[in-house]
């Protein structure tokens, strides 16, 4: 059975009741890597440099000692794991915090700052973990919470949620860092996989962070983190649409579609890389492509504004206005206040003195 870690240490229980082996979850085994294996994995690939090869769980040795005190006494290993979550928390112990703003660090930069996001957090606990013997894994639970970004161009940026779990041989314990309930769906990573989401989520926050401030984005520096991701786990779906944005924005627009295939090849299920193609093909004045991918993009997310704002775009470009109308007021219903959505609504509406022209 899967039991629940009390809510009072701070992380939650998040794997959804699905026991060891159940439905819903990843049961391959995975490779674990200490610090130097990882290390020699990756070393002599041209493609990742040795100053961007990074352990995310490697802590200091300070911390690993401390974490051998906090379990000395522990009868079993949910016991372990209980009293090392109390301890990152625990003031007196490592004292950490959740991070208010996404910040993708490893997991020794958050113990010397405090504070860190999911996948920080995560870090933190496995480095911990495993070195009192626990087998701790990284876990994709990104069906839970699939963060996107869209920019006003209708480019579409994506990182997913990335905590951690203990696999006593009998139950796995899961942990969310960030309280946000139990994920019915979840994917254990071997490690090598842990550092591809590591170099993404780098690479979106670049993105995010500037949109946030009003500045243009380093799109040079996300497309090296996307590019990191893809060449650690060339599998990857999301880093390979986020290369694509960044490309695009590189004006290398070759390099751009074949990502946003990759992705899609990738993952069928995904809108973003259609979104993008369907905005490229759209600012290039290709109506059916644009119009193709869009729908595509819209049904795969019909939560996305930015989707539906673009599809009525192309839609009133290709002649068709009731479709524009209904993808507008679509638009608005997801996101009021939309940028150009409601001018456009009202002046495309019968009887508006702009109805009669496009």
């Amino acid at each position: 059975m899967t039991r629940r870690i009390p809510a009072a240490l701070s992380a939650a229980l998040v794997l959804g009741g699905v026991a060891l082996g159940g439905a819903g979850c990843a049961t391959a085994q995975r490779q674990v890597y200490t610090p130097a294996e990882l290390r020699t994995a990756l070393a002599g690939r041209p493609e990742i440099p040795p100053a961007d090869v990074v352990v995310p769980w490697e802590l200091p040795p300070a911390a690993l000692e401390r974490a051998r005190r906090v379990v000395d006494g522990a009868r079993t290993e949910k016991d372990k794991v209980e009293r090392l979550v109390a301890a990152m928390f625990d003031p007196a112990e490592f004292g950490l915090v959740q991070g208010t703003v996404p910040d993708t660090t490893t997991g020794a930069e958050a113990l010397a700052r405090g504070r860190g996001n999911c996948v920080a957090l995560a870090s933190v606990f496995i480095g911990l973990a495993r070195s009192v013997g626990l087998d701790a894994r990284f876990v994709d639970a990104s069906s839970r919470i699939h963060e996107r970004r869209y920019g006003e161009d209708g480019s579409a940026v994506h990182f997913g949620h990335v905590t951690a779990m203990v696999d006593t041989g009998d139950e796995r314990i899961g942990l969310d860092f960030a309280r946000i309930g139990p994920f019915r769906w979840y994917q254990v990573l071997d490690d090598l996989e842990a550092v591809a989401h590591f170099h993404n989520n780098r690479g979106y926050e670049l993105v995010d962070q500037a949109r946030e401030a009003g500045q243009p984005p380093d799109w040079a520096e996300a497309a090296r983190r996307f590019e990191l991701a893809v060449a650690i786990k060339p599998g990857f779906a999301r880093a390979w649409n986020n290369l694509g944005v960044a490309a695009s924005h590189l004006e290398r627009r070759a390099v751009a579609v074949d990502c946003w295939r990759r992705a899609i090849a990738l993952d069928p299920a995904m809108a973003a890389p259609h979104a993008n193609l369907g905005a490229l093909h759209l600012a290039e004045g290709d109506l059916p492509a644009a119009l193709g991918e869009l729908d595509a993009a819209a049904r795969l997310d019909p939560q996305g504004a930015h989707i539906q704002y673009h599809l009525a775009l192309a839609r009133l470009r290709s002649g068709d206005r009731p479709g524009a109308l209904e993808a507008l007021r679509r638009t608005l219903s997801l996101r009021g206040g939309f940028p150009g959505a409601q001018a456009l609504l009202e002046r495309l509406s019968p009887g508006s003195p702009g109805a009669g022209g496009d």
